[in-house]
């Protein structure tokens, strides 16, 4: 639509009626109404004609749910179609009793959307001697495998792709629709596709307005349609014999199997429907079906972003108070005063970021993200919302391995048997060791992936079967740390177990009696196992990793960090509590870049360093006879070299 001079415009915010007749529209009038509702449409006025469904149920729905807005309800119980009569009566009580400015002549099956705005925008827009606005309409593409052509379902809560240039089922080109001043005089065309008596100019609306028209939803819905429309124009004698050509031709092939042949041509496969799309025969459109259908992710993101903005205003708020209290003519002598702004940019940046990764209706999507949102948390990691925000992400993208891992895990004492897959029988083999102790604990086996995966790639995700769990990490030992606090992170913010006691592969249970006072002695503990470490830098082991990483970079270097001076050496097991696991969660969220360090990552070191930076102390398990494992438990190398042993002396 061409550009209207400023002097031209109509600035005022304009009063939109709209129109509806409708008979048994029960499946999609609720829809209509409260989209164009939200939309600028101030009152409808909507014409029942004999309907045998729920449409006067929905309608009286619709009047409770929105006290506010005006809906009319009238009855018309002729049965012979008198459209153009109807509606015309409709559009001058639009003008006469609502005061409306502009008037939308509408059918249940029609959606009225501007290109960028609201329809009331759209109409303010309009110069002042526009009386008339043509719209395009575009029929909703019905998409069915061959052969499944007559269930196919088409609705505004499913449908995205359009024609670009509809037809009407005699072949011919689908008319438009006209929005229009509103007007005492008015006269309404059947059809709905014309006015006239008013004075003033036509414009077509172009791409500014379009229609999204719905008119096959279901098969039986379109031959319930066209038995009951045809057969009102068969009694109409006022109209001429052209009009409404399409319901009277349908309407005698009902019992011919003509219906049933015009909705198979209706329908294309997958196929065609990529093909039309890339030839622009087709188009999408998305925004109806997001406003009806709302994403689920849409409640959680907002809560979520309500919650990180009180966050964020309150730290910023506390910083400007700094300074803020301190008497002008000193405040140049604090630092504050001139870092203030600076202070504030990680908050607030984090905020920023948040919102935009978020922006969308797919879940996953921002699931994906998970690598920026970690990045946007480390500018921020006082908020506390963020790690609930992702629990509801992943019960939105992985609802069911969620609830497994909740079933399986939560409030319970957890053995992580962490492992890969070509150790699982190993893990295995340690899980049946454990069955002297029954169902004390409960044993999850955490595996990676196969193949390499930068941390600025790993999504938000899991598979959970109920024993194994998987995480998009690879599976190699440079990335054990990975794989594990990615781990920590799941069932932290999932599962919240009691505890957490995680054991390699090559462990086993020896003595039940030991394991089970072991984990009696450290209930309560944040964070329990064999005290190692002190050592300065340079006395550390730098080559330790040397031929057991997939990347043979790695292996030509030595390790990137200190060890902390105090933790649990991860070979021998250790065991998290709640807090211990919490901190390891944070750890992994808030630097990213940490584990993204071409570099092998030790994961005991790791959990150290995690634990360090909440003041968490361990509690040293360690005990002189027991250095390799927790008590109860031995390494299978151990058990081999005793029980090869025990051959030799019975041998001898």
């Amino acid at each position: 639509m061409a550009q209207l001079p400023p002097s031209r415009l109509s600035l005022a915010r304009p009063k939109l009626t709209m129109t509806l007749l409708v008979r048994n529209e029960a499946d999609i009038l609720a829809d209509n109404i409260r989209f164009h509702h939200a939309l600028g449409v101030d009152s409808f006025i909507v014409m029942d004609n004999l309907s045998t469904d729920a449409t006067q149920d929905v309608l009286a729905g619709l009047q409770q749910e929105l006290p506010e807005l005006r809906i009319d309800v009238w009855a018309q119980d002729d049965d012979d179609y008198n459209q153009g009569l109807w509606v015309t009566q409709m559009a001058r009580a639009a003008a006469q009793d609502h005061g409306a400015d502009w008037v939308i002549n509408n059918d249940a099956d029609e959606f009225w959307l501007p290109e960028s705005g609201t329809l009331k925008t759209f109409c303010a827009a309009l110069s002042a001697d526009i009386s008339v606005v043509e719209v395009q309409r575009h029929n909703a593409v019905l998409c069915a495998p061959a052969g499944a052509e007559a269930n196919v379902a088409c609705h505004p809560h499913l449908t995205e792709v359009f024609e670009a240039q509809s037809r009407n089922a005699l072949g011919h080109p689908l008319p438009g629709k006209v929005l229009h001043r509103a007007s005492a005089s008015v006269t309404v065309a059947q059809g709905n596709h014309s006015v006239s008596g008013l004075d003033g100019q036509r414009t077509e609306a172009g791409n500014g307005l379009k229609i999204l028209h719905y008119p096959y939803r279901t098969l039986p819905h379109y031959k319930d349609k066209i038995r009951l429309g045809g057969a009102a124009y068969v009694r109409n004698t006022t109209l001429a014999a052209g009009i409404g050509g399409t319901w009277r031709a349908h309407y005698k092939g009902l019992d011919t199997g003509l219906v049933d042949r015009f909705w198979s041509d209706l329908c294309c496969t997958v196929e065609d429907q990529t093909i039309a799309l890339r030839m622009g025969r087709y188009f999408t459109e998305t925004r109806v079906r997001a406003h009806l259908a709302p994403s689920p992710l849409t409640s959680v993101r907002q809560r979520f972003l309500q919650e990180t903005k009180q966050r964020v205003d309150g730290f910023s708020h506390a910083q400007a108070n700094l300074i803020g209290r301190v008497p002008a003519e000193l405040q140049p002598d604090r630092p504050m005063y001139y870092n203030l702004r600076f202070a504030i940019n990680g908050a607030e940046r984090h905020y920023a970021q948040l919102s935009a990764l978020t922006d969308g209706s797919d879940p996953k999507a921002v699931g994906a993200a998970f690598p920026a949102l970690r990045d946007a948390f480390s500018l921020f990691p006082r908020n506390v919302a963020f790690r609930p925000f992702l629990a509801e992400l992943l019960e939105l993208t992985h609802a069911k391995e969620v609830a497994r891992l909740r079933e399986a895990c939560a409030g319970k004492k957890i053995i992580l048997h962490t492992s890969c897959l070509p150790r699982l029988a190993d893990s295995q083999e340690t899980i049946a060791s454990f069955q002297p102790i029954g169902e004390a604990c409960a044993h999850v086996v955490l595996l990676g992936e196969p193949g390499q995966r930068h941390e600025d790639a790993v999504p938000l995700g899991f598979e959970f079967d109920g024993s194994v769990l998987r995480v998009p990490v690879p599976d190699n030992y440079e990335s054990l740390h990975r794989k594990l606090f990615y781990a920590y992170l799941l069932l932290d913010i999932l599962a919240a177990p009691s505890g957490v006691v995680k054991l390699d592969d090559n462990l086993i249970l020896q003595d039940s009696a030991a394991f089970l006072a072991f984990l009696e002695q450290v209930k309560g503990a944040d964070y329990a196992g064999r005290l190692v470490g002190g050592a300065r830098h340079d006395g550390q082991w730098h080559g330790w990793h040397i031929g057991k990483c997939a990347d043979p970079r790695i292996e030509t270097r030595g390790y990137q960090y200190p060890l902390p001076r105090a933790y649990a050496a991860g070979g021998h097991g250790y065991v998290l509590g709640p807090k211990g696991l919490s901190a390891c969660a944070y750890m992994y969220l808030a630097m990213k870049e940490f584990f993204a360090m071409p570099a092998v990552g030790l994961e005991d070191a790791c959990v150290g360093h995690a634990a360090y930076a909440q003041g968490i102390d361990l509690m040293d398990i360690s005990q002189p006879g027991n250095l390799l494992a927790l008590p109860g438990l031995t390494t299978k190398e151990r058990r081999r070299v005793l029980e090869h042993r025990s051959r030799d002396l019975e041998t001898e």
